[in-house]
C-alpha cells in the first residue's frame, strides 16, 4: 500500500474539539514515527508504525481499516480488540479488498466501496469501545515511558529553554531542572480516551475518499443500485454489535465533520507534517508544489514562543545536523538605562508643514554614522495635540533602507509628498495619502547625483520641487509625488532655494550672477557676485519672470522665508529705524512683512517687534516668526490676518530650528534640533510611541564558570549585562560614565572591561569587577584608549592604538609600544596574539609574557585590509578583518595562509571552542551567517533560522559558554534597530 502519514488522512480539528492531551501525544508519535524512535521493526511500513504507536497509546486509529505488514496479505491483529470488533474489520476490509473495480459494475459496486468504507469507520469506532478497559493499562505504560524519555532529555529541555529566555544555564543548574521535569511527568495524568470527534472525523474522510472516487469514475447508474447498497450498509452495521454504542457519539459529531468535508482541510497549527517515500496525492501539480512549499518551510523551521518573545528553531540541513535555534529580539534582555536622561541616539527633524488640522513633521534618527540613518515621519491629525509615529514602506516591497534622510515635505490636494537624500546618493521621494503611512519611491534619473534639491510645494497639478545643479537653476514637477518630470534651460539663475504656490503660481527665491564695479584706487573693478532674486511662474515651474519686492518701511537686506498665507504670498525682511540728533540717536530695530496676492505686486503689510529672524513660515491659517529674545531664548510671534502680532511662547536658545509652520486654530509647529536630540516645539517626544529610541550596543562577550558577561553601551553611556548561572540577563551595577566599551575579559583576578569615552580625543574607559555584577572604574595609565583585553597565564592584556598594556593584578599596568594599531587580542597556549593594522596593511604581533611583543611577518597579498578579530585553540589562531579572507596559522603565529570562508561571506565574529571555532559572518545581502571549523582552515556554514529577512541582521560579538556558544548583534531596517542575542549548543 501507499504509505500516507495519519495527518494527511485525518480532518483537523480545532483546540475546542481536541481531548485533553490528545494533541501532544499526536505530535510526539508523529516525530517518533519520523525518527524511527517507536521501537517497531524497520520492515514496517510508516502507516503500519503510526497504527502501532496511536493504538498504544490508547489513542482511535480514526483512519479506515488497520494497515497491513509490507508483505502480509492478512491485517496485523490488534491484541488489546475485542473480537467482534476486530471481526468486523476484517470483514469491512474483505468488502473493501473483493470490491470489483470494473466499471461495467455501474454504480452499485461503487456505493457498495462507499458503504464498506463507511462500515470500516464505524468499526473502528467500535474498536475503540471495546477497547478502553485494556488501553487504561497500554496508557499507564506509555506514560511511565514518556517519564523516563523526559527524564534523559530534560536537560537539553532546560538549555533550550533557558535559550528562549536569555537565561545562562550550567549543567548543574540542567540537572536540578530535569529532576522537576521527571517529578512533574510522573504526576502526568494519563491521556484520555480520543472521543467521538476523531471518530467522526475519519467517518468523514472515508465518505470523503469514496465520493471522490465515485466521481473519478464518472458512470450513471439505476436508483435500484442505490437501495441495494443501502442494505449492504445496514448488514455491515449489523456484524459490529458492540460498536452501537458508540454510533450516537459519531451521529452528534457527524454533522460537523460533514460540514468540513466539502472544504480544504485546515492545517492544526500544533501539528508537523512529515512526509516520506511514496507519498500519495490527488492534488494537481500547481498545487501539489504550493503544498510541497509549505510542508518543506515547517520541515525547516518551528515557531516557539519562549519569555514572550517569537523565535524559529531549525531542523537543520539533514539527519546528521543538529537543530539549532534562532536568534532571540534582545531589547527587553538588554535593557536600557531607566534613569538615563538621554536617548544616546542623534535625532534631527529637517522640516515640518501642516495642511488644516494634520501636520507632519520628517527626519531621521540614527548612532551617528553616515549612511546607518533611520527614516522618521512624525504626524499629528488634530492640530499638533497628539502625535504619532508614521509607518513607512517601500513602493516595492522590500526593506526601508537605511541612510535614506527626507529633508523637506509639502502637502498637496492629492496627498502629502516628501523629498530628501538617500541612502546611495541622490534623491528619494516619498508619498502619502493621510499622512501616517508614507510609500517610498526611487525617483530614478530625472534626479541626477549632482542636483540640490532645496523645496517642495504643492501646485494646482500636483507638486513642484526646486533647486539647482551645477550652477544652473532646475525644477521637478510631478502629479503624484512618485512620478516626476525634470525642466531644466532656466536661463540666468544660478539656483531656487525657496518655494511657495497658489494654484498654478509659483514664487521661488534663489541666486544668480550679478556684475558689481568697484574702485580700487584710481582703477576700476569689476566682478560677478551672487545676489537674491525672487522669480514667478504661471505655468507650474516651466517658465519663469523675475519679479520685485521694494525695500520699504526701513527694510533692509535680502527676504527671508517665503509661504502662502492670509493675504498671499508672504515674506519678511529685517528693519531699523534711526531717530534723534547727532551724538543722541536711537535705533530701533523690527520685522517688516511682505505680501502680495498674486505673487507679482508686493508692499508693506506690517511691522512687527522683533528683530534677528530665525525662521518665518505660515499657511492659509496663520504666519509665524522666530526671533531673538533673551539670551535663554527665541521669541515666537503669530498673526491670523497679516496685520497684528502677538507672541505666542519661546523656543529654548540651543535649540537649531528647521521649520515653521501654523495648523489650523492658529497651532504653531516648529522642528529642529536640541544638540544630538530632535526637537517639537511644545512636545514631548519621549512620550510619542517609537518618536525616540534608547541606543543599545554589545559589543563584546565572555563568559566563566557560572556567569555571562556582555558589555557595550546604553543610552550614550558605558552599560555592563550580566547572566548568573540559571537566571534572566539583568544590568550591572557601575558608575555613570559616558563612552562605550569594547572589550570584557574574565582572568585570574576578576574581571576587565576597556573601552572609551565620547569625543575627538577619546580617553581611556577602564572597570573591573570581581563577581561580574558589581563593578568599578579602575585606575589606568593615559594615552591611546584600549579597544580590546585578554586573560592569560601571565595575568592580562589590554590593546589600543600603538600600545599594549599588562597588569597581573588588574592594579598596576605596564605599556609597551607597538608600531600600528590593533584591534583584537586573545591568549592561548602560553602566549599572546593580537591583530590589528599597520595603515591599511594587516598586522599580528605575538608575545610570550604579555610585555614584549614582536610583530610577525606577513607575506604580501595575505590580505587587503585590517584585521579585527582573533581566536586561539592551541598552537591554531585564526584572525579574521573586513576586507578579506581569515589568516590561519598553525604554528603560533611564525607562518600564516589564507583559508576563506566561502561564498560571499565577510566575518565578523569569531570565538574559539572546545571543538575548534565558530565564526560569524555578513553576507552581500546584509544577511548573517553563522560558521564552524575544527581546524580553521575548512569551514561549515550551520542552517541557524532568522538570520536573513527584511533589513540587515549581523552578529558582532561571540564567545563560547561551557557547553554552548553565544552571539550578540542587531537586526536592523530603515525603521528601528532590535538587538539580536543567539544562543546554541557546541557546533
Amino acid at each position: 500500500m501507499t504509505a500516507r502519514t495519519p495527518e494527511q488522512d485525518e480532518a483537523r480539528r480545532t483546540a475546542e474539539e481536541e481531548t485533553a492531551g490528545s494533541r501532544q501525544v499526536r505530535r510526539r508519535l508523529t516525530f517518533g514515527v519520523a525518527g524511527d524512535l517507536a521501537d517497531m521493526p524497520t520492515v514496517r511500513s510508516p502507516w503500519q508504525r503510526a497504527y502501532e504507536a496511536w493504538r498504544a497509546a490508547g489513542l482511535s486509529w480514526g483512519h479506515g481499516a488497520p494497515p497491513r505488514d509490507q508483505g502480509a496479505a492478512e491485517a496485523i491483529p490488534a491484541p488489546d480488540e475485542a473480537a467482534p470488533a476486530g471481526a468486523a474489520a476484517s470483514g469491512a476490509a474483505g468488502a473493501e479488498d473483493a470490491a470489483p473495480a470494473k466499471p461495467a459494475a455501474g454504480k452499485a459496486a461503487r456505493t457498495g466501496r462507499r458503504a464498506a468504507k463507511k462500515a470500516a469507520a464505524k468499526a473502528a469506532a467500535a474498536q475503540a469501545a471495546a477497547a478502553s478497559k485494556e488501553a487504561a493499562a497500554s496508557k499507564a505504560a506509555a506514560a511511565a515511558q514518556e517519564a523516563a524519555a523526559k527524564d534523559d532529555v530534560a536537560k537539553d529541555d532546560v538549555a533550550k529553554g533557558a535559550a528562549a529566555t536569555g537565561d545562562v544555564v550550567t549543567e548543574g543548574a540542567a540537572g536540578e531542572r530535569a529532576e522537576k521535569a521527571k517529578k512533574a511527568a510522573a504526576d502526568e495524568p494519563a491521556v484520555e480516551k480520543a472521543e467521538s470527534p476523531e471518530i467522526a472525523a475519519g467517518e468523514a474522510a472515508a465518505e470523503e475518499d469514496a465520493a471522490k472516487e465515485d466521481a473519478s469514475q464518472g458512470t450513471a447508474a439505476e436508483e435500484g443500485a442505490a437501495t441495494e447498497a443501502a442494505s449492504k450498509e445496514g448488514a455491515a452495521e449489523e456484524t459490529a454489535p458492540k460498536a452501537g454504542k458508540a454510533a450516537p457519539k459519531a451521529g452528534k459529531a457527524k454533522p460537523k465533520a460533514g460540514k468540513g468535508a466539502g472544504k480544504k482541510a485546515q492545517p492544526d497549527p500544533e501539528d508537523v507534517l512529515v512526509a516520506g517515500p511514496g507519498l500519495r496525492t490527488r492534488e494537481s501539480a500547481p498545487r501539489a508544489a504550493r503544498r510541497l512549499r509549505t510542508r518543506l518551510a515547517v520541515a525547516a523551521g518551528l515557531v516557539v514562543i519562549a519569555g514572550g518573545v517569537i523565535f524559529t528553531v531549525a531542523r537543520g540541513e539533514g539527519a546528521d545536523e543538529q537543530s539549532l535555534p534562532g536568534p532571540l529580539a534582545a531589547d527587553a534582555l538588554f535593557a536600557a538605562d531607566p534613569a538615563a536622561e538621554t536617548d544616546g541616539l542623534v535625532q534631527n527633524l529637517a522640516a515640518v508643514t501642516a495642511a488644516g488640522g494634520t501636520v507632519v513633521a520628517v527626519g531621521t534618527e540614527g548612532d551617528g554614522v553616515p549612511g546607518r540613518e533611520r527614516t522618521r515621519f512624525l504626524s499629528s491629525v488634530d492640530g499638533g495635540r497628539t502625535w504619532s509615529l508614521a509607518r513607512v514602506r517601500s513602493g516595492d516591497g522590500s526593506a526601508v533602507p537605511q541612510g535614506d534622510a527626507p529633508r523637506m515635505v509639502a502637502a498637496g490636494k492629492r496627498g502629502w509628498v516628501a523629498l530628501g537624500d538617500a541612502h546611495g546618493g541622490g534623491t528619494v521621494a516619498w508619498t502619502s495619502e493621510n499622512a501616517r503611512t508614507w510609500t517610498r519611491h526611487d525617483v530614478g534619473a530625472v534626479f541626477k547625483p549632482s542636483d540640490d534639491v532645496r523645496a517642495v510645494a504643492r501646485t494646482a497639478d500636483g507638486f513642484a520641487a526646486v533647486g539647482g545643479a551645477d550652477g544652473h537653476a532646475v525644477v521637478w514637477i510631478s502629479p503624484d509625488g512618485g512620478r516626476w518630470q525634470r525642466i531644466e534651460g532656466i536661463r540666468g539663475i544660478t539656483g531656487f532655494d525657496r518655494v511657495a504656490s497658489s494654484g498654478s503660481v509659483l514664487v521661488t527665491h534663489g541666486t544668480y550672477p550679478r556684475e558689481v564695479t568697484v574702485k580700487r584706487g584710481r582703477r576700476k573693478i569689476t566682478r560677478t557676485v551672487p545676489s537674491h532674486g525672487v522669480w514667478r511662474s504661471e505655468d507650474g515651474g516651466r517658465t519663469w519672470a523675475q519679479v520685485s519686492i521694494p525695500q520699504a518701511k526701513g527694510s533692509y537686506g535680502a527676504t527671508k522665508g517665503l509661504t502662502y498665507g492670509p493675504g498671499g504670498f508672504a515674506t519678511v525682511r529685517e528693519g531699523r529705524h534711526t531717530s534723534g540728533r547727532k551724538g543722541n540717536r536711537r535705533t530701533t530695530r523690527f520685522g517688516v512683512l511682505f505680501t502680495s496676492p498674486d505673487g507679482r505686486e508686493w508692499r508693506v503689510a506690517s511691522r512687527f517687534r522683533g528683530y534677528g529672524i530665525e525662521r518665518f513660515g505660515g499657511t492659509p491659517d496663520g504666519l509665524a516668526v522666530v526671533v531673538h529674545g533673551t539670551d535663554d531664548a527665541y521669541r515666537i510671534l503669530r498673526t491670523a490676518d497679516g496685520r497684528s502680532w502677538k507672541a505666542d511662547g519661546t523656543v529654548p536658545r540651543p535649540v537649531k530650528s528647521s521649520g515653521l509652520t501654523v495648523a489650523a486654530g492658529g497651532a504653531i509647529a516648529i522642528s529642529g534640533s536640541r544638540g544630538d536630540d530632535a526637537y517639537l516645539h511644545g512636545v514631548d517626544l519621549r512620550k510619542v510611541p517609537g518618536a525616540v529610541n534608547p541606543e543599545r550596543s554589545v559589543r563584546s562577550l565572555a563568559a566563566a564558570p557560572g556567569r555571562v558577561v556582555a558589555a557595550g553601551s546604553s543610552n550614550g553611556a558605558a552599560a555592563i549585562w550580566t547572566a548568573p548561572d540559571g537566571q534572566p540577563w539583568q544590568r550591572a551595577e557601575l558608575p555613570s560614565t559616558a563612552g562605550s566599551l569594547s572589550g570584557v575579559v574574565h582572568g585570574g583576578k576578576g574581571w576587565l572591561a576597556v573601552g572609551a569615552t565620547p569625543g575627538d580625543a577619546p580617553k581611556p574607559l577602564v572597570m573591573t569587577s570581581q563577581d561580574g555584577s558589581t563593578w568599578e572604574k579602575a585606575e589606568f595609565p593615559g594615552g591611546p584608549a584600549p579597544v580590546a583585553a585578554a586573560a592569560g597565564p601571565s595575568g592580562y592584556v589590554a590593546a589600543g592604538t600603538g600600545a599594549v598594556w599588562h597588569s597581573a593584578d588588574l592594579k598596576e599596568w605596564k605599556r609597551a609600544d607597538l608600531d600600528g594599531a590593533p584591534a583584537a587580542v586573545t591568549a592561548s597556549d602560553g602566549m599572546y596574539v593580537a591583530v590589528g593594522a599597520r595603515g591599511r596593511a594587516p598586522a599580528v604581533w605575538t608575545s610570550q609574557d604579555g610585555v614584549k611583543w614582536t610583530a610577525a611577518e606577513l607575506s604580501d597579498g595575505l590580505a587587503t585590509g585590517p584585521l579585527t578579530g582573533v581566536a586561539a585553540d592551541g598552537a591554531t589562531i585564526v584572525a579574521i578583518g573586513a576586507d578579506g579572507a581569515p589568516l590561519v596559522s598553525v604554528d603560533a603565529g611564525k607562518t600564516w595562509t589564507v583559508h576563506a570562508l566561502g561564498g560571499d561571506l565577510t566575518a565578523t565574529a569569531i570565538t574559539a571552542t572546545p571543538n575548534g571555532f565558530v565564526a560569524t559572518a555578513s553576507t552581500s545581502h546584509r544577511n548573517a551567517a553563522v560558521l564552524t571549523s575544527g581546524d580553521g582552515v575548512t569551514w561549515r556554514r550551520l542552517r541557524v533560522p532568522g538570520l536573513s529577512g527584511d533589513g540587515e541582521r549581523r552578529l558582532t560579538a561571540l564567545t563560547a559558554a561551557g557547553s554552548s556558544v553565544l552571539a550578540a548583534g542587531v537586526a536592523a531596517d530603515g525603521q528601528g534597530e532590535a538587538a539580536l542575542l543567539w544562543k546554541a549548543p557546541l557546533p
